[in-house]
């Protein structure tokens, strides 16, 4: 069976600093045609003319099925694709799968023209319902992880277990898109690629919805299983750099170093980050993964105020940061702190402590944004509660605007806060001379393109406020 799975751009026009492939999309590729199929990609995001690609690639394809990867953020452009699918064919069945069918299942089937939905991991899904499909069965109710409308009734029916053993699925079929068009904010080689060994997450974040998708179970590739995946990665596409997107890369830290082991005998021409958890490593393993390659951690501190940790769940402290901060800097690894404003509880104190403490631990880089309460997380039920949310539409769900108050400051002020951040973050003479002399032709690139998109984020602030 032919199939078209389908990423839908997340905005009019992309607006941030990176440029990540749909991974869960080509996880599932490689799947459904391990499985026998034949499967095409097309992501939106990267296209100029997206909607007309769609179109002509559908015409000259004829795909028998469409799956759309949809999150809250790209939702509504999700169910216009949709529709134009069906006004081009109505025998064409559309699948909607990711964050937003699996936390919003209702929602999703609002769109009459989204066949089915898939909640949760899709692979086993997937498989079951083409097979249904392939053999015209009409009733569908006895394939978990499912949803689907039924004289016009939604039926949903019951979850299904998450795949115990995640080594089982293949190498993602990284060879369906145009590696070229992919970056990442902080690459400093290309061509860049970004690849995770795990799914699931124990801990307890109000504002992530990780666990809706891949539950609080953490399941990570054994090393050799993922020493696979880079070898193919670096032998077959001729990748360059490496980010690895697990929610958390050192949560299993005899399994890292193992895997860095691996790397390390390879020697490879390969460099690669990824994200850490601040109780989570020693000077050992960060020693251990400069070795094999890595050259940068993001970590996830979010505030510079204890109490502020404390009301989103983050299980971290602020001497642990401290401390973390200054180990991975003395083992020669880049810093990068991901920070938020407008978490609940929020002042201008508290505010200016978190900017205040971005600059104290001296980060290579920070990013700064609007705390949002995505829908599926702790956060978002919280916010409905207290009537924090300034638009409780599906389409108010963005990455780059502030849609949450849960501060004590008055909206259009807490507006102006994340320009600020950057502005004094990276604005610093100290800042820059320490950059200047440290940055590499494609890291200067980045640098330049980050500072317009704060002066054209500044403007945009500005003028609408």
């Amino acid at each position: 069976m032919k199939i078209l799975l389908l990423q839908p751009p997340v905005a009019e026009k992309n607006i941030t600093s990176f440029m990540y492939p749909p991974m869960g999309l080509i996880a599932l590729a490689a799947y459904l045609k391990s499985a026998g199929h034949e499967v095409l990609l097309y992501d939106a995001n990267i296209e100029d003319s997206p909607i007309e690609g769609i179109l002509n690639l559908i015409k000259t394809e004829s795909p028998k099925i469409v799956g759309l990867g949809v999150m809250s953020v790209n939702a509504y452009r999700a169910f216009s694709i949709a529709r134009l699918i069906k006004g081009y064919s109505k025998n064409i069945i559309v699948i909607a799968g990711g964050v937003h069918p699996t936390v919003e299942p209702h929602h999703t089937l609002e769109c009459p023209d989204i066949d089915f939905i898939i909640r949760g991991e899709g692979e086993l899904t997937v498989t079951e319902l083409l097979k249904a499909l392939k053999e015209k069965r009409d009733d569908f109710s006895k394939i978990p992880g499912l949803g689907f409308k039924k004289e016009n009734q939604v039926i949903l029916t019951s979850f299904r277990d998450l795949i115990p053993d995640i080594n089982i699925l293949p190498i993602p079929s990284y060879e369906l898109f145009n590696i070229k068009k992919y970056w990442g904010p902080y690459t400093s080689r290309t061509p860049f690629m970004i690849m995770t060994r795990s799914r699931g997450c124990p801990f307890l974040c109000t504002f992530c919805g990780v666990t809706k998708m891949f539950g609080r179970r953490y399941r990570v590739q054994t090393p050799q299983r993922s020493i696979k995946e880079v070898d193919y990665l670096v032998n077959q596409l001729g990748i360059k750099e490496i980010g690895f997107k697990d929610s958390e890369f050192t949560l299993d830290p005899r399994n890292v170093e193992e895997f860095c082991d691996l790397l390390i005998e390879r020697n490879y021409d390969l460099t690669w980050n990824c994200n850490g958890r601040v109780n989570h490593v020693t000077p050992s393993l960060l020693a251990k993964m400069k070795r094999a390659g890595c050259y940068s951690i993001t970590y996830g501190i979010e505030s510079g105020d204890q109490k502020i940790l404390d009301n989103i769940k983050k299980q971290i402290t602020l001497p642990q940061i401290r401390e973390t901060m200054k180990m991975t800097r003395e083992a020669g690894l880049q810093v990068i702190g991901n920070f938020m404003i407008g978490n609940p509880g929020d002042t201008r104190k508290t505010i200016k402590k978190t900017i205040d403490f971005a600059k104290e631990l001296k980060l290579d880089y920070a990013y700064f944004g609007f705390t949002t309460p995505f829908p599926g997380t702790e956060l978002r039920d919280e916010a409905i509660k207290n009537g924090w949310i300034l638009d409780k539409s599906m389409e108010a769900v963005k990455y780059e605007d502030c849609i949450m108050n849960a501060t004590s400051l008055p909206t259009q002020e807490l507006k102006t806060y994340l320009n600020k951040a950057y502005r004094s973050f990276y604005f610093r003479p100290s800042y820059i001379f320490k950059r200047l002399k440290k940055l590499s032709r494609n890291e200067m690139y980045n640098s330049v393109r980050g500072a317009w998109a704060i002066f054209k984020d500044g403007l945009r602030v500005k003028f609408n406020s």
